[in-house]
């Protein structure tokens, strides 16, 4: 066929045969690019929810995923010259998630295959979508499977496609439709779902009309995305007694559960879901989280080897499956799993989450530094992530570094109460402590995010200039908003015990000791606390609990040379000596010369 003319078929709706040949990449994505439109849902307020696709199926009518659409109090369509419409839910085929919206815009509407053309492994399609909100753009791939899904109906294909994907149009390499994408699906590498382009004519038949079960399905994101668990659970109790047979009921429970902590109801919850919906995977996966929020590791280890058996590309799977070994203990294992995870899925965010922690469990602060990076890469967005990245630079002992990247925020966040707090943060380990109180208290002005930690960085920058009375009404603070909070209370102490209150620092000490035996600071502060406090024979035996559990301690050897010099105990004192000399030689001379030098000057 003449190239002219192929054109003009492109241009009015690919009324080619399936036999001509098939125009090139960019020839096609320039003829059918005006069929997907960008898809975004908004809160009352104005914030975005949500980015998707629709695709153009008649006049001023697209189809896309109603899940995006849930809980939004506004729809609006952008097409390719960045036109924004509003958009309306005209038909809603809830159990196969797909959507009719209606938007006066005009769009070139997409041919779907003929119904004697079947979909075949191996041919070539393309995904046309609007991956990551960036706006429409075009990926290659193949049909790489038939009969995925609950239903095993949807098709398998192996273009790549990112948030924001779903609604998106499959097409053949004729640029005819073959499907919608179903992002939900996704996971794994290059392991994406469609639904059926013939599902499309089949909306308005099927289009579920109970606006009451609507009702429940617009206000459960609302209330998970407020963060309100209690509503959310009563919601869901309304659901599943008029709709027990929902398996979106019992999974909102679920959630609701979670929300709330009750995780043994949140694992129950999973469950009834696999049931009024068997082989969804996505149960089976709530289920392993449920057993590991309740720390049943092993269950949940079992749990995630059951879904990785018939799904082994699960990427989820596989990092819930690592999260398992890790609570056991398995950090080999852990590691290969989070591996595992991301090679199917760099985008696994609780698989990074693992390596990092892994990280931070041998020390290795630089590999932990490195997998923040990673994180902030994939989800810019998330200035959380930031925040974690600078505290992981912090821990590295490399604050220059913190402070050009803190330096390189937008002044809303730099600005903000916990931009404040990690500028603070940088500041005291940059040794600039007055500065660094000025920051903690203008975060603490603006409400920070972690208050009690705030005041307690605030307490030991205090603490750093030797203003003790701050010091401490920092700490008691920080104590007051989060009490079981075990390093608030040391650090309490010690501001106590350089202040003078040697008896009330004795106290917390002993209770923190019964709390965390196995800690050598505690029990040196402890020592400390009590030798200040006359308490010789308790000090001493207290610091030489704290030697047991860490013996690197040089100036607590030090302390203890004094101490048994003063107390006529020869033989210690020459074995703290020797201990002494093995860490610090330097330290060991200067106290050899105080301590043990004069002794021996006597017996000559």
């Amino acid at each position: 066929m003449p190239r002219h003319i192929l054109i003009a078929a492109l241009t009015f709706g690919f009324t080619v045969s399936a036999h001509a040949e098939p125009p090139i990449p960019s020839t096609l994505y320039s003829a059918v690019r005006d069929g997907v439109l960008m898809v975004r849902t908004f809160d009352g307020d104005g914030a975005v929810l949500a980015n998707a696709s629709a695709i153009a199926v008649a006049k001023e009518r697209f189809v896309t995923l109603c899940r995006v659409l849930d809980g939004s109090d506004a729809i609006r369509l952008v097409d390719a010259g960045g036109q924004t419409v509003d958009a309306f839910v005209i038909a809603r085929d809830s159990g196969r998630n797909l959507c009719l919206l209606s938007a006066s815009v005009a769009a070139r509407i997409l041919v779907k295959t003929p119904a004697d053309v079947q979909p075949r492994v191996g041919a070539r399609t393309y995904a046309l979508a609007d991956a990551l909100g960036f706006g429409v753009g075009l990926t290659e791939g193949v049909i790489s499977g038939l009969g995925g899904g609950d239903r095993g109906e949807l098709l398998q294909f192996s273009a790549p496609v990112s948030s924001g994907s779903g609604g998106g149009a499959l097409l053949d390499e004729h640029g005819r439709l073959l499907g919608v994408i179903d992002y939900r699906h996704r996971d794994g590498q290059n392991v994406n779902f469609a639904m059926p382009a013939s599902w499309v004519d089949m909306i308005q038949a099927r289009d579920d009309a109970d606006t009451a079960l609507q009702s429940m399905r617009d206000r459960a994101p609302r209330l998970a995305r407020v963060g309100d668990g209690a509503a959310l659970g009563s919601l869901t109790e309304e659901w599943i007694r008029q709709y027990p047979e929902d398996a979106d009921g019992w999974v909102w429970r679920a959630l609701a559960a979670g929300m709330q902590g009750d995780f043994v109801a949140e694992e129950k919850a999973w469950r009834q879901a696999g049931r009024q919906s068997p082989g969804m995977m996505e149960a089976g996966l709530g289920v392993a989280g449920a057993l590991l929020r309740q720390q049943r590791f092993s269950e949940a280890r079992d749990a995630a080897i059951s879904i990785i058996r018939s799904n082994p590309d699960s990427s989820r799977a596989w990092s819930l499956l690592g999260q398992a070994h890790h609570g056991n203990g398995g950090v080999d294992e852990a590691e290969a799993a989070y591996r595992r995870a991301l090679a199917l899925d760099p985008w696994q965010m609780p698989a990074h989450l693992g390596m990092v922690s892994l990280a931070g469990q041998r020390g290795d602060h630089q590999a932990a530094v490195e997998g923040w990076t990673r994180l902030v890469r994939l989800y810019p967005s998330q200035i959380d992530l930031r925040w974690r990245l600078v505290e992981a630079l912090l821990f590295s002992q490399d604050g220059a570094g913190a402070y050009r990247l803190l330096a390189r925020l937008p002044p809303e966040f730099a600005d903000s109460a916990d931009g404040l707090f990690w500028r603070g943060a940088t500041s005291a380990l940059l040794g600039r402590p007055q500065e660094a109180i000025e920051l903690f208290r203008a975060s603490l002005a603006k409400e920070p995010s972690e208050r009690a930690r705030v005041w307690a960085q605030l307490g030991k920058a205090y603490f750093v200039l030797e203003r003790f009375p701050e010091a401490i009404a920092a700490l008691r603070e920080a104590v007051k908003i989060a009490p079981v909070d075990p390093d608030h209370r040391y650090w309490l102490a010690v501001a106590l015990k350089d202040g003078g209150h040697h008896d009330e620092a004795i106290r917390i000490n002993r209770d923190l000791s019964v709390a965390h035996s196995k800690e050598p600071r505690i029990w040196r502060q402890l020592g400390y606390a009590q030798v200040l406090a006359a308490r010789v024979p308790e000090g001493i035996e207290a610091l030489e609990r704290s030697l047991v559990l860490d013996p690197g301690q040089p100036r607590v050897w030090n302390a203890l040379m004094i101490l048994y010099r003063a107390a006529g105990r020869h033989a210690d004192l020459i074995r703290a000596h020797a201990n002494l000399r093995s860490l610090d030689a330097a330290m060991a001379e200067s106290a050899y010369l105080a301590t043990i030098r004069p002794y021996e000057i006597r017996q000559e």
